[in-house]
């Protein structure tokens, strides 16, 4: 079998992202959209919460699937993106116990429609055993999924009846012969990431994207929640780039 990622923390072992003390996370608390509070997290305690924003394009990439299995696709790659955040955040808190919660962020309806891939995940999502997912014993993941088409902060009146989501047509041709392509799933999940951390509440995000754009909303998630005692990291397969002062934000999986 092949060898699993391993996380790699980028940057100064000094800096903010060094393996996590029982100190460091004796405040920190469970915030909206994400699963039970902390107040102490070592290891039979009460976990501390994590939500996973989640690229769901990006990591069906990283898993390296057949494009003609919607369903086998969406297993491989829960299975895959859930071991890698369990071993990640495994190296960081050795002595800390977690319980995440995924927001998964797709092209997940073309127009008014359930996209394959959404059919797929949630099909996928409703036969697995998530107790079983992490493979760490400081890990667990909540069967709770959230999708990104649903936004942790909108107006009641943005909200569709049918569908009840905020962002139908994410996965549309812009001219009616090109080929299908993701629209407000980046905005959406950095708007996700700001309410998030706006709300002060504490707890942990994970971001799991290869695309740079999710960096300034990170950024502005760090700042807003390190006061109340909340952390923000980056998770992906490759490093970022060198102009981007990612020190303590970024774990890389190799």
């Amino acid at each position: 079998m092949p060898k699993r990622p391993r996380a790699a923390v980028v940057g100064n072992m000094n800096s903010v992202i060094r393996p996590v003390a029982e100190s460091d996370v004796a405040s920190t608390r469970g915030g909206r959209g994400m699963g039970s509070g902390s107040s102490g997290a070592r290891i039979g305690s009460t976990p501390i919460s994590v939500t996973a924003f989640v690229d769901w394009n990006s990591q069906i990439h990283n898993a390296d699937v057949s494009p003609d299995d919607p369903h086998g696709n969406a297993r491989r790659t829960l299975t895959k993106t859930s071991r890698i955040i369990g071993k990640a955040l495994a190296r960081l808190a050795p002595a800390c116990r977690f319980s995440v919660i995924f927001r998964l962020y797709h092209g997940w309806y073309k127009g008014w429609e359930p996209a394959d891939n959404f059919k797929a995940i949630t099909t996928i999502v409703s036969q697995t055993d998530f107790s079983m997912l992490a493979r760490t014993r400081n890990v667990t993941f909540s069967p709770d999924v959230q999708y990104g088409h649903t936004l942790l902060s909108a107006l009641p009146e943005r909200r569709h009846v049918r569908p009840p989501i905020h962002l139908p047509n994410t996965w549309r041709q812009q001219d009616g012969r090109s080929a299908r392509q993701e629209k407000m799933v980046d905005t959406a999940l950095a708007a996700d990431l700001l309410d998030w951390a706006r709300e002060g509440q504490g707890g942990w995000a994970l971001v799991l994207s290869e695309d740079d754009d999710v960096v300034p909303p990170v950024l502005a998630a760090e700042a807003w929640t390190r006061p109340h005692g909340g952390r923000a990291f980056i998770l992906r397969i490759r490093r970022g780039g060198s102009f981007l002062k990612l020190d303590g934000l970024l774990l890389e999986m190799k």
